[in-house]
């Protein structure tokens, strides 16, 4: 079963020329797919489109079809969108609104009006699971960058949407906060979650199920890791 079905989509911003040009693919559900490329090959814009902040944030032109979790985002509003498919962007500090941990992961449940004490038993359990209960009342601005980016992964999940899309969720750290995060899309992994990940790096994340490398708005190469082991030199 696919969760995500993207057929022949084309986009331009406005007064833009386009920067993704006739892609095609599907990922099925519990896989976790790898988007690499060099700068400008349309990567983030191809997440923004899969997380409807294009074109509800973001305006400009799409052709084509895209699917999600049974839903098409264009049709959808951002907050139905993020549902389903939730997007963690490549500077933590951007998408940082809240002056507390815990205030930072319920901020998305709240929008929704979900129930408070529904809310407090969400939040709890994000906290225990990324390991930072005891950062719950800290000022995420006063953290690491491997601490940040765990914060925005456990927002983002806070609504518990089937689909986690990470935009360079390496960019920036040292050795012991990637290990940090990769811990955390392990641990997303193993229960099952579809996960895009956007990265410059084919050695990011070697158990992926499925490679996309876009190339100038176009997906040059697409399957599986040992395919594309010869194929590393586009990155």
């Amino acid at each position: 079963m696919n969760t995500i079905e993207v057929k022949n989509l084309t986009f331009h911003y406005e007064n833009y020329p386009p920067i993704l040009h006739n892609i095609t693919f599907s990922i099925e559900k519990g896989e976790t797919c790898i988007i690499a490329g060099t700068s400008g090959s349309g990567k983030t814009t191809l997440c923004r489109i899969l997380s409807g902040i294009i074109p509800h944030a973001i305006k400009g032109n799409i052709k084509g079809r895209v699917t999600l979790a049974d839903i098409d985002p264009q049709r959808l509003s951002l907050p139905q969108t993020a549902l389903r498919a939730g997007m963690v962007f490549q500077d933590a500090d951007s998408q940082i609104v809240c002056t507390t941990v815990e205030d930072e992961l319920a901020f998305g449940l709240e929008n929704l009006c979900i129930p408070p004490n529904e809310i407090k038993l969400r939040v709890e359990e994000l906290l225990e699971q990324f390991g930072i209960t005891a950062l719950s009342d800290k000022n995420p601005a006063h953290l690491s960058d491997g601490q940040k980016k765990l914060i925005t992964i456990a927002s983002v999940l806070a609504t518990n949407p089937s689909v986690l899309i990470l935009d360079e969720p390496m960019s920036g750290l040292d050795a012991d906060n990637r290990s940090i995060v990769l811990s955390a899309i392990d641990l997303q992994k193993k229960q099952g979650r579809t996960i895009i990940i956007v990265d410059h790096d084919f050695r990011t994340v070697m158990n992926a199920n499925k490679w996309l490398i876009l190339h100038e708005g176009t997906i040059t190469v697409s399957g599986s890791p040992s395919r594309l082991k010869s194929d590393t030199a586009i990155l």
